[in-house]
Parts: structure tokens; C-alpha cells; sequence
């Protein structure tokens, strides 16, 4: 469980960022910096674990808002578990890619309430790397439900901060 819950984070906040990016260049035309985002994850592989740590990639479709702009985001994650103690259950890295062509980077870090909890929690940075989001970042905030067998559902918010 530790694993998928990884996996859908990192997708799910990978693809809100690209997105989120792409409709901050009409940032001046809007009232607020705040973007959402919600979408899937699946693809869902574990590639690797040693005691109860275990790393593992997916992939995120998302769709991301600001007001009356949207655009979707698709997103290669890859993370892994963090030892006890740690500020993060989780940390996890996504490339993300829009449909314009715009591409940025995402890094988060996880906590889930309980060891047997089908929830996280995650916080994170996106970076724009290329297109309309390149130079530009953001703080984001991402909720995870993970399903059976893989599978989950992302919701989220960012706020654009260059």
C-alpha cells in the first residue's frame, strides 16, 4: 500500500503542476495566482524495495484551472518510501508535459496518517523547464485516495510564486 500511495502522489502532483504553469502567463488577467487540479494515476509499477521500503513509477493525467483556463497534464513520476523518522513518509520526482508542449518539474514529499491508511498527504515545488511555464514556479498542496489494485484519484491546489 505504501508504494501505490507513493506512486499516485507523485503523478497526481507532477501533472497539477505543468498545468498550473500554462495558466499563470494569464496570471494578469486574473483576480488570483491560484490554480486546482484533480485527475488519475495508473501505469503503477513497483520497481524495487528492500524491507519495507520500496520505490516504484507511475504516470498522472491531469487537468489543471485557473478560473476559466484549463489544460491537461501527463505526467512520468517515479519515488520512493523514506525511513522512520524522516520529515516524509515519501518523497517523489515527476517530468510533466501539457498539451501545448510547455514542460516543468515537480518534487514532493508525503505523509499518510496511518500505516494502513488509503490517504496522503503531499506538499511540493514545481519548476517550468520549457514553453509558457519556463521560469516559473509554485508551491502546491496535493490530496491522494488510492483505490484498488493501483489506481487512485488526485486533488490539489498551487499557488504561483515566480
Amino acid at each position: 500500500m505504501k508504494l501505490y500511495s507513493a506512486i499516485a502522489a507523485g503523478a497526481a502532483l507532477a501533472l497539477a503542476s505543468g498545468a498550473l504553469a500554462e495558466a499563470h502567463e494569464e496570471e494578469a488577467a486574473m483576480p488570483s495566482p491560484h490554480y486546482e487540479f484533480a485527475g488519475t494515476m495508473q501505469d503503477v509499477e513497483v520497481v524495487g524495495g528492500i524491507g519495507d521500503a520500496y520505490a516504484a513509477s507511475w504516470t498522472e493525467t491531469l487537468t489543471i484551472g485557473q478560473g476559466e483556463l484549463s489544460t491537461e497534464v501527463t505526467s512520468k513520476c517515479a519515488g520512493m518510501d523514506q525511513p522512520d523518522g524522516s520529515l516524509f513518509d515519501r518523497h517523489f520526482t515527476c517530468s510533466q508535459e501539457s498539451t501545448s508542449g510547455a514542460t516543468g518539474v515537480v518534487l514532493f514529499g508525503c505523509n499518510v496518517p496511518e500505516e494502513t491508511s488509503s490517504v496522503m498527504s503531499c506538499y511540493g515545488y514545481f519548476e517550468g523547464k520549457s514553453g509558457d511555464v519556463e521560469g516559473h514556479a509554485a508551491l502546491e498542496t496535493a490530496f491522494y485516495t488510492f483505490g484498488s489494485e493501483g489506481t487512485g484519484t488526485i486533488v490539489g491546489s498551487g499557488q504561483w510564486i515566480k
